[in-house]
């Protein structure tokens, strides 16, 4: 095994894209085999990146080996590095020989957490779960749903917003009956905001 293999790090990756080929580069590293994510918001009605030039690449412990692929994948102009400091101390030539593997690239800190909060500003923004999430359910903010719990499904819901791709905040009303000279008359006695999974959640229509 290389040094390059025995020094990289398992994560998330910041690439620097050529100019309008930010699609373009995630397709070809998907193609690869590689998880790559291109943040696209609709600019009226027009698909275009979060981050202009820019996307990520997850790479696990079994994608190491084939780091060196990203960087002739057509599409990408370089892996962005976070270590300035070690690349200045080798330039000055005063970088340590058993440091040099601080030379390679890093994964960003806390990856999965960034990816986690992108997704779900992307979803915000754009008002939908993306369609590259084919087994997440759209909700719209307002919407009457029922969550599949046995403490919760009899009772009224309204979904509020997602937070993340497969977590969302719906309303929850504590309704109580009442009987008067007219009838029975429902009351809301209480209101309680959750946190649930999409996945149980159910769109008050799917089930009339």
């Amino acid at each position: 095994m290389s040094s390059e293999q025995a020094t990289l790090k398992h994560g998330w990756y910041l690439l620097k894209a050529k100019p309008r080929e930010e699609i373009r580069a995630r397709d070809n590293l998907e193609h690869q085999g590689f998880e790559a994510y291109c943040p696209i918001i609709q600019e009226k009605s027009t698909p275009a990146p979060l981050f202009p030039g820019y996307l990520f690449v997850r790479l696990s412990k079994t994608d190491l080996p084939f780091f060196h692929k990203i960087r002739s994948t057509r599409g990408i102009a370089h892996i962005v590095q976070f270590n300035r400091i070690s690349h200045k101390l080798y330039s000055e030539g005063r970088l340590a020989r058993e440091d040099h593997g601080k030379l390679l690239p890093s994964p960003i800190p806390d990856g999965d957490q960034l990816i986690d909060q992108i997704e779900a500003f992307v979803w915000q923004y754009n008002g939908h779960i993306p369609d590259e999430k084919p087994d997440s359910v759209c909700f719209r903010e307002g919407e009457s749903v029922l969550y599949n719990n046995p403490l919760f499904r009899h009772l009224e819901s309204t979904f509020v917003k997602g937070i993340k791709m497969d977590r969302g905040i719906i309303l929850i009303q504590f309704i109580e009956s009442q009987r008067t000279d007219a009838g029975i008359e429902n009351k809301v006695v209480a209101r309680k905001e959750i946190e649930v999974p999409l996945k149980d959640l159910r769109k008050v229509a799917e089930e009339s």
